[in-house]
């Protein structure tokens, strides 16, 4: 999938495990949301064949509670693949805020997900990279999800149903920790480690069928404005375009930020990994 696009990425939204993702516009004045994948992880060929294959499967599928694709870009070296809306927030970022949620809105969460990848089983696709970055929250406070497939057609790894599932057990024990409906996710994640997600998704949502966030989620949609405060833009310094092949990406720089820098960023270690590294090459240290 190789189309003409212009694409203004405006400000770094976070850095995941298929790349960075950008909040964007386009000449008309759209807002959207660009992932720009790793350079290192599309270097091959056959790498960009699978995650185009992967793409053009989920766009024509167009399951519900999937972000919708619009366009994969790319020119000789880079790619980037467009949605609809800003992804943001994340359900990674709720559950970093550690802010306490109104009654049943994590339940409404967790069966927002197992809806969705039921939808995507449904028409012989799965996630394969299903985690709390992955779940998008919507200004109505429902759940939706982004990257699907993309992880897994880059290390070209099977469509595998059990993966989702043992996924969405993992992420009903994160919620869990932030929902006053806890031992109803503990729960449901028990279930869908049988591997039967539709029963652990149908269980979960009779028994937080009462709580009064469940449906209307009019709690948790006031609470998502506040989550993640929206980061530093990028000052409109110097542009440089990448024109190849048809394809038209501007990207905008702050001064003195190397092109490089933005182009294929890299997470900086936290302390706990660089004392692990360290404490591999020199097993005294302290």
């Amino acid at each position: 999938m190789q189309t003409n696009s212009e694409l203004w990425l405006d400000h770094t939204l976070r850095i995941g495990a298929c790349g960075t993702w950008w909040s964007a516009g386009t000449p008309g004045g759209q807002t959207l949301g660009t992932l720009q994948l790793d350079p290192d992880l599309v270097a091959q060929p056959a790498v960009r064949d699978r995650v185009a294959a992967i793409v053009a499967k989920v766009r024509a599928a167009n399951p519900p509670g999937v972000l919708r694709t619009t366009e994969l870009v790319y020119d000789a070296r880079r790619a980037w693949l467009v949605v609809a809306t800003v992804p943001k927030p994340t359900l990674a970022d709720l559950l970093a805020a550690g802010v306490p949620l109104p009654p049943g809105a994590a339940a409404g969460i967790a069966v927002d997900v197992a809806a969705a990848l039921r939808e995507l089983h449904a028409v012989g696709l799965s996630h394969g990279d299903l985690s709390a970055g992955t779940v998008i929250l919507t200004g109505a406070g429902a759940a939706a999800l982004t990257e699907v497939g993309v992880l897994a057609a880059v290390r070209d790894a099977p469509i595998d149903i059990a993966i989702d599932t043992c996924a969405w057990g993992a992420l009903a024990h994160e919620l869990a920790a932030v929902a006053p409906e806890a031992a109803l996710l503990h729960r449901a994640a028990q279930t869908a480690a049988s591997g039967d997600l539709a029963a652990a998704a149908r269980r979960l949502a009779l028994e937080s069928a009462d709580l009064p966030d469940f449906v209307t989620r009019d709690g948790l949609s006031v609470l998502l404005p506040s989550l993640a405060p929206a980061p530093p833009r990028i000052p409109s310094q110097h542009t440089s375009t990448v024109d190849s092949v048809g394809v038209a990406v501007r990207l905008r720089f702050g001064p003195g930020v190397p092109d490089e820098a933005l182009l294929n960023p890299r997470p900086a270690p936290d302390a706990a990994a660089r004392r692990g590294l360290l404490r591999r090459l020199w097993p005294f240290s302290r």
